[in-house]
């Protein structure tokens, strides 16, 4: 890549559900920021097609001349290989085996383009312009249609020897779990993930016959709303799922020893009820010494953390 000649970049955090798409400038100011629904369903064309024409309307919107945007960042959901910019079959995208996207996106948008897991990408947000501004070791959870992981270590992204390292979603904590898109069984994020939670609480309401025999729950916003209607049945499954996540940050906390954790995604919007009882399961399960000096922290950026930490990352291959 070449040194970095002018001030904003292209920036964007591309998820199973929905994608962010904005212009920021190497102060990690938002220029444009736009938002729309992935186009996914119909396999990698269909998909990056959609990222190369949402990059030029964000362009067009920003009604800064293309001669000033000097490389495009991207958040994009792992396994992949952040050096090569080469996607390895995202548990929820279908028909991405090894894809060498970068290369793809650089020879459409005739810029340079880096690559970063979205997990990832979420965490250098959040180290730069968020919670974790000022501290050198760092761990994000994304808790959204997946489960994600970033680790932050003495201010850098750490990879791992395969570009894998973080992914905390497709950890085992339950032994004979459920079933997770991974292929394996009672991953993490077949417990925490949006969809995962949404299963788990129409399978209790059904179970307890709680449903008063209405309609599944369709989203997370009903299950928030018969939080706070006090359902019990409703109550106790984001309870349980604070507790797993809590036994899965407690094995971090000795792992790693972070000074931070930091919860980012459409989850942590359960509030209270799933947090609490996943702070009281750290302090239970983890050293003493590992929690002593550890902050557990909602995201301050909230749906921004990708889209800062994918700008972050291309500035910065940029200007080295």
């Amino acid at each position: 890549m070449t040194k970095i000649t002018n001030n904003y970049v292209l920036a964007a955090d591309i998820g199973g559900t929905n994608t962010r798409m904005a212009v920021v400038n190497e102060n990690g100011d938002i220029h444009t920021l736009l938002k729309k629904s992935t186009y996914c369903k119909e396999g990698r064309d269909e998909m990056i097609s959609f990222i190369v024409s949402f990059a030029g309307e964000t362009i067009e919107k920003s009604e800064l001349p293309i001669e000033e945007i000097c490389g495009m960042g991207i958040g994009f959901p792992g396994p992949l290989n952040a050096e090569t910019g080469t996607i390895f079959n995202p548990p929820n995208l279908q028909g991405w085996d090894s894809v060498p996207l970068r290369d793809i996106l650089e020879k459409e948008l005739k810029m340079p383009v880096a690559i970063e897991n979205d997990a990832n990408a979420a965490a250098l947000g959040e180290w730069w312009k968020g919670a974790g501004s000022g501290t050198g070791t760092l761990f994000c959870i994304t808790l959204g249609t997946g489960v994600g992981g970033g680790i932050i270590l003495d201010g850098k992204v750490w990879h791992g020897a395969s570009s894998i390292a973080g992914e905390i979603g497709h950890t085992t904590v339950i032994r004979d779990g459920i079933q997770c898109t991974c292929g394996n069984i009672g991953c993490l994020e077949a417990y925490a993930c949006s969809g995962g939670i949404l299963k788990r609480v129409n399978n209790a309401l059904l179970d307890e016959g709680g449903n008063g025999g209405l309609e599944p729950l369709a989203n997370l916003k009903q299950v928030d709303q018969m939080i706070m209607q006090g359902n019990e049945i409703v109550l106790n499954v984001i309870r349980e799922t604070g507790v797993i996540l809590g036994i899965a940050i407690a094995n971090i906390a000795n792992l790693i020893n972070p000074e931070m954790i930091v919860l980012f995604g459409g989850v942590t919007n359960l509030g209270a009820h799933l947090v609490e009882p996943l702070k009281e399961e750290v302090k239970r399960r983890a050293f003493k010494k590992a929690t002593e000096s550890l902050r557990i922290e909602l995201s301050q950026l909230g749906d921004n953390s990708g889209t800062l930490g994918a700008a972050k990352n291309i500035l910065s291959k940029l200007q080295n």
